[in-house]
Parts: structure tokens; sequence; C-alpha cells
């Protein structure tokens, strides 16, 4: 709806427009269109596989891009903008905050989840070499520890 709404507004005011906000507006437009779908994709791709670097590129295209952009295109007064405009968005930013908010939540909870992965992962390695020591030093003992290991 807002992708609608973004490119209907730029269509109508287009005219309207002096040539350089002309340029401006559309390239804006342009800009959050590409963006949109970007960072929408990354979100997605990252909730879905738990891959931090998607979350990430997720976080950073709304902080730096998408927010301050629907910012500028909101605040700007040169645009001429409606009512319903301001309206969405203001709505727009809002759910985006919202987004980065729960994005910041996701990538702590994948974190933590990735650091009990990685220290699961040690404990086993010293355990083996462990054994492999035990082994070395004792062959009945390592075996024991492999019988054990296999029952």
């Amino acid at each position: 709806m807002h992708l609608i709404n973004l490119c209907l507004s730029l269509y109508f005011k287009y005219k309207l427009l002096t040539l350089t906000y002309q340029v401006i507006a559309f390239s804006a437009c342009l800009v959050h269109l590409g963006s949109e779908g970007v960072r929408l994709g990354l979100g997605f791709y990252g909730n879905l596989s738990e891959n931090m670097s998607a979350l990430f590129g997720f976080l950073i295209t709304s902080i730096i891009i998408q927010i301050p952009l629907t910012v500028f295109l909101a605040v700007n007064g040169a645009f001429m903008n409606l009512p319903l405009e301001y309206v969405f968005y203001t709505l727009i930013v809002i759910f985006s905050g919202f987004q980065t908010v729960f994005a910041i939540q996701a990538l702590m909870k994948t974190a933590e989840r990735e650091v009990a992965k990685y220290i699961n992962k040690i404990q086993q390695e010293s355990i083996a070499a462990e054994k492999e020591a035990a082994a070395v030093k004792s062959p009945k003992l390592g075996r024991k520890l492999t019988q054990r290991k296999k029952s």
C-alpha cells in the first residue's frame, strides 16, 4: 500500500514541482522502492534462516536508508504533501521503528544461540581430546572410554 501511495503521489505531483525537486523526488522514490525490497528480503531471509549477516543488513538498511528517507519525504514542504501522505509516512516511520526494535531483539537471541552452539562445540572437542590423551597413556582405559561411548 505504501509503495502504491509513493508512486501515485509522485505521478500526480511531478508536473507541479520545479525541475530540482522533480529530480530529488524521483531519486528519493527510486531509492525508497529499491531499499524497501532489499530491506524486506533481508529481514525475511535473516529471520527464517537465523542468518546474522542478513539480519544486520536489514537493520542497517532500515536505520541508514529507509527511516531517514521516509522522514525527508514527509517533512520537506516543497513536495506539497497531502494530509493522507502525512498519515502514511507517519505510519511507515512508526512501523519501521517497531521492525528495528524487533530486529535488534532477534539479533540478540540469535547471537546468544550461536554462542551456546560454539561453547557446546568447544566442550565436545575438549572431551574428545581428553579421551584421546587417556587412550595414549593407558590403552586399557582408552578402550573402556570408547566402549562407554558406543553403548
